[in-house]
Formats: C-alpha cells, structure tokens, sequence
C-alpha cells in the first residue's frame, strides 16, 4: 500500500522524479521555484494591467527546453486540482491561490499579457500519494481566452524530447472549428459590452459620428510603447493616469492624445497617415474640453469610479475594464472596430447606413479568408477597406501559415511574418473616420498598418496595383453604390495579377440583373469560379438584406459553354440572428467547417472524414452548372431546386408546438373542484397585506439595451417588465447580467395591468415593475395559491395612481386561511395547491394514454 502524501514538498518530489525519469535535468531542461531565466522571471510579472495586483509568488516547476515554456503547480490533495464555473477555470484570488490548475493557468495567463510569449502549456498536478496522482495539462494561447484542455494528456511523457513534444503541439493546434466557436464567442462578447458603451456615449452626448474613432484612439493610447529590444519606452495608459486634472495641458483628453502622438511616432507610421489619424483623434476625443470637466458619474461605471469624474475618463475607464482587459484584440481574425461600429450603426442609421455601410461579420470575413486558400505567399488586397475586418482575416491566416510550414518562432518565421505585415496586405479607403478605424485595427494586431491608403479606389494611380501584385481579392463593397458596388469589384478584378483569385460579398441584386453592365463587363475579362448563397438574417440588426458571395479567377474571359461554375445553398448557416443575439439551431460550427470541403470538392466532400455529412442533402445544396453571358444568372437560386422537405429539428419544433397546443386545450377543459378534496380549514379571517408581505421597487431595474443577450451555454434569466401578457415576461430567450438579479421566490407587480407574478426563477425588471416578498417562511405551492389570492387587489391598485400603489398594497385586506391559535395556515394553502396538481396530473394521464 502506497504512503500517503502528507506535504506538497511529496508532490514536488513527485514531479521532480517523474522529469528526471524523462531524462530532463534539474537547471539545464527544468527548475524549480525562482530557478528560472531572467526572461521568464520577467514575464511572470505579467502585464501592469492584468486584472488581479496580487502577488502569488512563483511556479513549483518550470521547463524552458522548448520554443514554448511550460510551467507546473502542483496542491497536496486532489480536492485541490481545479475550481471552475461554468465556462472557464476561475481566476479569483482565493481560485488561483488554492488550485493547482488554477494557478498553473493563471502564471500561463500573465506571461502571454506580458507580450513576451505568444502561448504556454501550463500543467496543474495533486495528489494524495503515489498511485493517486491527477495531471491536467491546458495549451494557453491568450490572457483572456478559455485555454484548451488537451484532455488525452494525463502524464508528464510529452516533455521526454523534442518529437514527443512537437507531437503534443501539433494535437494542441487550434482547429477551425474551434477557431469559429472563439470568434462567435469572443464576438459576443464585445456586442454585449458595446451596447453598454453605446448607451454611456449616449448618456454622456458623444455624437454618433466620433463614437467609434473614441474607441479607436483609446485602445491604442492603452497600448504601451515598446522599443524594437522590447524595452517599455511608455507604458500605456491606464485608468489612473487620467486624473481629471482641469489644466489646459494635463487634461485627460490631452494625455491620451500625447500619447497617441509617441505611440504612431514609435510605429513608424508615415507622416501624412499619422497626420490623418491624429486629426480624426483629436476631432473626436479632445476638441471638446468640458468632456474634460467634473460630471456626475454614470451608473454604467459607477463601481469603477468617484461620485464624479471627467466624460473622458468614465468612457476610458469602461473600455479599460471591459474591453482592453477581458477582450483579447489579438486572436481569431476578430474585428473589434467592426463590432462597435455595428452597435453604433444600429442606433445612429444616418451615420452610415445611408452610405451603404453594412460591416462583415468576423466569422464571415474567416470563411472567405479560408475559401481563397489565403498562405503565407499571398498578397491580399481589399479596395474598400472600412474598419480592415479582411486584412484582419487574411493576416491571422497568413501569420498561422508562415508559423506552420516555417516553424514557430523560428528566424525566418519571424522575417516572414514582418514581411506579411509590412508589404503583404494592401487597403484602400476613402473615409478619413473608416481609415482611422481600419489603420487602428491593424496596428492593434501587431502592426499591418503600413499599406492602408486614404485614397478614392478608383483614382488610386495604377502603379501602386502593379507594384503590389495582388494574388487575393477581398470585398465587401458600399451597397448603395451603384450596380450595388459591383464595380468595386470589377476594377479590383482588373488589378490583380492573371490568375488571382476574388471574393465579394454583395447583394443578390447584383448577380440577378441589377448590375448587368458592369457584370457582362467582368465575364468578358474574369472566369467565374462560385456563388455562395448566404442567409438573409446575416447582417442584422442593422440591415436584412439577400447576399451572396461570388468567386472569381482573374484575367480570363469566362467560357459560357465549358466553364462550370460552383453553386452552393448555405442559407441554413446553422445561425438565427436577432436584434438582441445570435443563436445556435443547427450545428453552424460545423457548417462552417463544412462549406470549405464543399467548395473545394462539391458532392465528393461526401466521401471526406471531417465532412459532416449528416447536416447536408448535397442535391439540394450543392450544383455545378453553366451560366450565360447575359449577367443575370450568378445566384444559386437560379440553378439549385428548392428544397421542399423540412429539417428534422422543424418536425420537432412543430411537434411540440402542436402538443402544447393541445394540452392547452385539455387543461381549459378541466374541472378543478379541488375544495371537495380537502378538509377546510378552520377559519377564513381579513389579514393586512402588511402583515404578510413587503413591496418596493424592483431596482435594480433595466432598460432591454443594458443587458446582454443571450448566448447558447449561458444561464439564462426571465425580463419582466410591466406587461401581463406571459406571466409578465417580455421576451422567453431571457437575459443574462453581471449583477442585478432578483431571487427566484419572490413575486412581481408590474403597474400596468396591476397583475402579481410568483417568479419560480431568478429574473431582471423592467421600470415600473415592483418586486413583494413574504415576511414569513413560505412553501412554493403555498405561494402559488398567495398569487391568486394578491391579484384580487388588481381591480383596486389600478383605480389608484401608481406612486400610491406601495402605500395602498399593505393598508389592503387579504382573506386568508387561519389556524385555531390564529396563524396564517400556509400548510392548508400548499395542501389546496398540490391536491389541485394531483388532479391535473391524473387527468393529463389519462389524457395521454388516449
């Protein structure tokens, strides 16, 4: 029998026996504790603004014989492995001090938000003795994002040598399919988080027009400036460094701009770019001093900062907290600048939509990315840039690729990645506010910046083409631009070299006739290679519209008798948008997966191991098929059947629809005589409302735009507002908040109808909305019966004026059931209820087994 573990120094002992067994030596391929390199050491500060200041000291074990570092934190006792929520391993002080997982993360966590490493295996190790040992190793990638958990990995064997580990990180690569759950997720993320930043800009009068060039400047004034050693020359700014000082030159606004003006400087960036850039900033954040004043704090940041506070810091300190901190702007092709613009969008439709601006959603601007077969070697250009969400994707596939084929972290890896970045990526965007936006974009992203050009697309000199030598082609053009931007798209076509290959996502009108001229034109020039048929939910909230995507290889005339064109159904993304979320129905990871395999190999994607055949009926989705010269046949509605047979999820929707509506039914038909079941109690007595209930104001209470949608996973929570349609609930997806939350046993009043809910899950309220509990210790059933027994005063509040109703509520009288000593008799009021359930359900029963 094995000995016990009694000390974490046994669990060290372990561990260090376990790498020496490996053939790892102490202080050449491990160490422990402070036994580390310099750089290491440095790292494992983290980040002046990682979100937690304490200090937990130092890693049990560290590995730097490989290109990636390893750290390892080892508890006694295997009740000490992990602490988790629902969604993540929990990064609370007490979590990452008591946990060995939770440690191991959070050390991986500060290195990667220290910019000294792009990503870290971190392995959390307890044990009770020997033979009673876990190990849980996680690859971490980001400082904000979920690190993978490579699930198969239950021993230290992967560290013995530079085959078992390179192994190890090819199984720990980010796969598609995970790569499009993170930009869902991490898109969600910053839609909730920009809808709050929109109402705060609302409520402290920053036009629409400079919100998003708000949001650009003070991301990048967060940004520290680094030298090329790596030497922090500035670090960037944090939320106290603005300190509302009123002095012309210490101003907050003034601060952020300065160090705008040092950090451009330090990248580089062209003179007449950062000109540009500066004045957009300056425009936006600094022109208006009184932002600069005292105001009274609004309560979207009222726990981050005083009483009161400059506009300019309460707007900071939000995308501080919520932003720059949980939102990683560096991973999955994710266009942050988009996003906000698109909430913006939303609210200020003149700013925008009038220009036919509808931003590319990320997951989009990745699949197209990937459809192009976009590498390392590519040259991508987007002739109408907006906030650069495609140099965005085409730059995360091209840095993945060059790591890939050329080996992470190596020196020509690197060399090609600076080059990538540098002279790979080509942008053209006439609007000053979209340039700021898209440069800023790049520039968040490590750079990327240096071949965006403020410039008209198509008075842009013809040199700058030629000497770029485009090989990719990635647009989606102004739609109110005529032919619906089409000729974007032709004139880009024209300025690639032969044999490149375009995307464009555009309306359908396009591709039905609407654009003949400039269509004919493009087919006498360029061969169409596919037509994508894409939802029409896709760009909402902020426009419903038909889109498709058209794939073309330039500089060949298209032949209408030999060339066959892919055409592809992928209305059924998986997706159902709303204003409020983007939902999963039906499996759209793997559909985006899939669209790829169907574009390269049509049905014959069928016969593929990552194809998920199961989601797909190819002969009504998929069709190879002629088009003529006439430019009005591009749509894959105009060559694949319609499909008439229902998804099996359909079947099961509107078989419970029809269920419910028959048990509706039933249940209205039941006679309930329950009182003839049950003994009566002793007496029925007047009792005040006072004496059984306390009313307030359900505060906090919200507006629907304060709280954030919900997104599949989540706990969701029921609205209510003052309604009594459904129980009072004003939208069944539900919501979700930080805080705010009333308990599930309690009942709502909503003060337009004066009708009385008991709430059996936590919810959220509207204004108007009252919230009553019971002074006494009740049962829920007891408190269903109480519901009906409260809505006899509706009649009564609702004669009254609604500032009365709390007063009037507990002078009110409720006849209720008394015991002999007279108390309330809640045991007789649950017995009422549950025999009253008894009889439904042997009705029901019998009901069903007719």
């Amino acid at each position: 029998m094995p000995l016990k573990y009694t000390l974490e120094s046994d669990v060290d002992d372990y561990v260090k026996a376990s790498l020496n067994a490996l053939g790892l030596v102490k202080l050449k391929d491990y160490n422990e504790k402070s036994s580390m390199s310099d750089y290491m050491k440095e790292s494992l500060r983290g980040s002046a603004k990682t979100q937690s200041k304490a200090n937990f000291g130092i890693p049990d074990f560290t590995v730097e014989k490989y290109h990636i570092p390893i750290i390892v934190e080892n508890k006694l006792s295997n009740n000490k492995h992990v602490a988790c929520n629902k969604t993540d391993i929990k990064m609370d002080d007490n979590s990452v001090k008591n946990f060995a997982v939770n440690g191991a993360v959070y050390y991986a966590k500060n290195m990667i938000a220290s910019k000294k490493y792009n990503e870290v295996i971190a392995i959390g190790i307890s044990g009770e003795s020997e033979e009673e040992i876990t190990i849980s190793v996680y690859y971490v990638f980001s400082a904000t994002i979920p690190p993978k958990r490579m699930v198969k990995y239950t021993n230290l064997n992967f560290l013995q040598n530079k085959k078992s580990f390179d192994a190890f990180l090819e199984d720990a690569k980010i796969t598609e399919e995970e790569r499009h759950k993170i930009i869902i997720r991490t898109r969600a993320d910053i839609l909730r988080q920009a809808k709050k930043l929109n109402k705060l800009m609302n409520n402290c009068n920053i036009g629409t027009e400079q919100r998003v060039v708000y949001v650009s400047g003070m991301l990048l004034s967060m940004q520290d400036v680094i030298a090329e050693d790596g030497t922090v020359i500035d670090p960037g700014l944090t939320m106290d460094d603005l300190k509302c000082i009123q002095s012309e030159q210490k101003r907050d606004s003034i601060l952020i701009i300065s160090h705008l003006q040092e950090y451009l400087d330090q990248k580089a960036i062209k003179p007449q770019k950062k000109q540009i850039m500066i004045e957009q900033f300056k425009n936006s954040i600094s022109l208006d001093s009184a932002r600069d004043s005292m105001h009274k704090v609004d309560k979207i940041v009222g726990d981050l900062l005083p009483k009161e506070a400059s506009i300019t810091k309460q707007i900071f300190s939000f995308l501080y907290k919520y932003v720059y901190l949980e939102i990683d702007l560096t991973q999955g092709a994710l266009d942050i600048m988009a996003e906000m613009y698109s909430t913006f969008l939303k609210y200020a439709l003149s700013d925008g939509a009038s220009l036919g601006k509808v931003l590319t959603p990320p997951y989009i601007t990745n699949m197209m990315a990937r459809i192009l077969d976009i590498d390392k070697d590519s040259r991508v250009m987007d002739l109408a840039t907006g906030s650069a969400a495609f140099l965005v994707a085409a730059m995360d596939l091209m840095v993945t690729n060059a790591n890939e084929v050329l080996g992470k972290n190596t020196t020509i890896a690197e060399e090609a990645i600076k080059n990538i970045k540098k002279n790979q990526l080509l942008g053209v965007e006439v609007d000053a506010k979209m340039y700021t936006l898209a440069a800023s974009n790049m520039i968040l992203r490590g750079d990327g910046s240096s071949n965006i050009r403020k410039a008209d697309t198509f008075t842009t000199p013809p040199e700058i083409f030629e000497k770029f030598k485009a090989n990719k082609f990635l647009l989606n053009p102004p739609f109110s631009y005529e032919e619906y931007g089409l000729p974007f798209f032709e004139y880009g076509l024209d300025h690639m070299e032969k044999g490149g290959v375009g995307a464009v996502i555009i309306q359908d009108s396009a591709g039905s006739g609407k654009s003949i001229p400039t269509a004919k034109r493009i087919l006498s020039k360029h061969t169409m290679i596919a037509s994508i048929k894409m939802p029409a939910d896709l760009f909402v909230p902020n426009a419903i519209v038909q889109t498709s995507i058209y794939i073309f290889k330039s500089g060949t005339p298209h032949n209408f008798e030999f060339d066959i064109v892919k055409f592809i159904d992928f209305r059924n993304d998986g997706y159902k948008r709303t204003e409020r979320c983007i939902k999963e129905i039906d499996s759209p990871t793997e559909r985006y997966s899939d669209i790829y395999l169907i574009y390269k190999l049509g049905k014959k994607a069928l016969n593929n191991k990552a194809f998920h055949s199961y989601l797909w009926d190819l002969d009504y989705t998929y069709v190879e098929d002629t088009i003529t010269s006439d430019g009005n046949d591009w749509n894959a509605d105009r060559h694949i059947e319609i499909s008439t047979i229902p998804k099996d999820y359909q079947y099961a929707e509107n078989l419970k629809e029809a269920f419910s509506w028959d048990l509706s039914q039933k249940l209205f038909s039941v006679n309930l005589d329950i009182k003839s079941h049950i003994q009566q109690p002793y007496k029925f007595k007047k009792i005040k409302a006072n004496k059984i209930f306390t009313i307030k104001g359900a505060t906090p209470s919200y507006d629907k735009g304060d709280l954030e949608p919900v997104i599949d996973g989540d706990d969701s929570y029921d609205y209510i507002t003052r309604t009594s349609e459904n129980q009072g609930i004003c939208d069944t997806t539900g919501y979700i908040s930080d805080s705010g939350k009333h308990p599930a046993g309690t009942f709502s009043l909503g003060l337009m109808q004066m009708m009385f809910f008991y709430r059996k899950r936590d919810w959220y309220a509207g204004q108007f909305v009252k919230k009553i509990e019971c002074i006494d210790d009740v049962s829920e059933d007891a408190k269903l019966y109480l519901q009906t027994v409260l809505n006899g005063l509706t009649p009564k509040l609702s004669s009254y004026l609604v500032r009365d109703v709390e007063r009037i509520f507990l002078d009110s009288d409720l006849l209720l059931p008394i015991k002999k000593d007279g108390s309330v008799d809640y045991e007789w009021m649950e017995l009422y209820i549950q025999t009253g359930k008894k009889i439904l359900q042997e009705q029901l029963k019998n009901w069903l087994e007719v």
